[in-house]
């Protein structure tokens, strides 16, 4: 009876949504330092696709096949942004301007109390003045009427980016009772490679809520804005807790080792990083709202402190 309880989302329909996330480190009281701030609006269409059947018929003959596509920014500073010569042994100044597009795949298997899902996305960007990113932390600090920052003149130089990105996820999930609320063990693996990072992630999650085959996905990967994703479902009243642990192994990263083809700052960067986050994702109608809290370790050498920020996002479903 559990099961079927947990598995009444699964025969939800899948809803088109749009959805707007912020990742910043001043929610946790700091002053701007490492990542600093990520944007990122995400529309999900609410209808499936069918093509990659025509590409690999047989693999994906059970899944549910969804696009997403996405504008986001990101933002990196050194920790004394207050400072206005280079500084050698800290991050450079860098922002990036990304588009990207990706087909988001599950396989749901509500009698076993399982599933998996899949991510694959395609990032183009730039990285650089172009990016936008000294406008628009000058604009919020004169918005907050807060401190200068002094040192964007020695940012990454523009270069074109290009990123593709893949994770996928196993999951397991019980119910508790016959309440309809469950919990849910998951492992992920993933990579991504381009000009931007290259790198292969595995990680460890788990969830407390009901509805959980109803928000089953698999979030993307750093360095985009990552928000637990819960894959435009429209159950009304769906909610979870979770806690996610993740381990990157780290081949290329540009915010840390500089431009590709011209001569910039970069710093010798840490290969393992990882990260926990954790937090609750709550609907309410149409509208889904996120909060949670991510703790980093350190990304490179002599790095003063690990990398603390908070994240919020309003997802309106149609």
């Amino acid at each position: 009876m559990g099961t079927l309880l947990l598995a009444v989302g699964a025969a939800t329909a899948t809803a088109g949504s749009v959805s707007l996330q912020l990742e910043n480190d001043s929610f946790d009281g700091a002053s701007d330092a490492y990542y600093t701030q990520g944007l990122q609006l995400t529309y999900i269409p609410d209808t499936p696709v069918s093509w990659p059947r025509k590409i690999l018929p047989k693999y994906y003959a059970q899944r549910e096949i969804h696009t997403r596509f996405s504008l986001g920014q990101a933002i990196f500073t050194p920790y004394e942004i207050e400072k206005t010569e280079l500084i050698e042994d800290d991050r450079p100044y860098a922002g990036w301007l990304y588009l990207s597009g990706g087909l988001h795949t599950k396989h749901l298997s509500p009698e076993r109390g399982l599933y998996s899902a899949e991510r694959l996305d395609l990032n183009l960007g730039i990285v650089g003045p172009s990016a936008g990113a000294e406008q628009t932390q000058r604009w919020t600090h004169r918005m907050l009427d807060t401190y200068d920052v002094n040192g964007w003149h020695n940012q990454l130089r523009d270069e074109p980016t290009l990123m593709v990105s893949y994770a996928r996820k196993w999951a397991l999930i019980r119910a508790l009772g016959n309440s309809g609320t469950g919990w849910e063990l998951s492992a992920r693996l993933g990579g991504s490679a381009g000009n931007v990072t290259t790198q292969l992630a595995t990680g460890l999650g788990l969830r407390l809520g009901n509805n959980l085959f109803a928000s089953a996905g698999v979030s993307g990967l750093q360095p985009t804005t990552v928000a637990p994703d819960f894959s435009g479902s429209s159950a009304p009243g769906s909610w979870f807790l979770f806690a996610d642990w993740q381990l990157r192994f780290v081949d290329r990263d540009i915010f840390l080792d500089g431009n590709s083809d011209k001569a910039s700052h970069g710093i010798e960067k840490e290969p393992r990083v990882a990260e926990l986050r954790f937090g609750g994702v709550f609907t309410a109608d149409r509208y889904c709202f996120t909060l949670y809290h991510a703790r980093r370790s350190q990304e490179f050498v002599g790095q003063y402190e690990n990398a603390n920020f908070s994240g919020l996002g309003l997802t309106v479903s149609f």
